[in-house]
């Protein structure tokens, strides 16, 4: 009868145990945010966008900045003014 009892309390402990934990970590990296922001209060928020951004329309031949899209069978032709990047490969 005791069994039951000690397992529920078992139960109990380690339910609250892995709350308790997960509130902890939550509350670590809550606070690793907030230091880090306090940090580099006049970074740019969109600096990260921004440089995906610049990267996508530097390697974009288009004046709209989309991506073409280029077919395997594209890759392997070889015009002339190619060559000398297609005899590395």
């Amino acid at each position: 009868m005791w069994d039951v009892f000690r397992f529920a309390w078992f139960a109990v402990r380690t339910f609250f145990g892995v709350c308790l934990l997960i509130l902890a970590l939550y509350a670590a990296l809550w606070a690793f945010v907030r230091i880090h922001s306090g940090l580099a209060p006049s970074a740019d928020p969109d600096a990260a966008l921004k440089r995906v951004m610049s990267y996508n329309a530097r390697g974009s031949k288009h004046a709209d900045g989309r991506a073409t899209l280029v077919s395997p069978a594209a890759r392997n032709d070889c015009s002339a003014t190619r060559v000398a990047a297609c005899d590395r490969h």
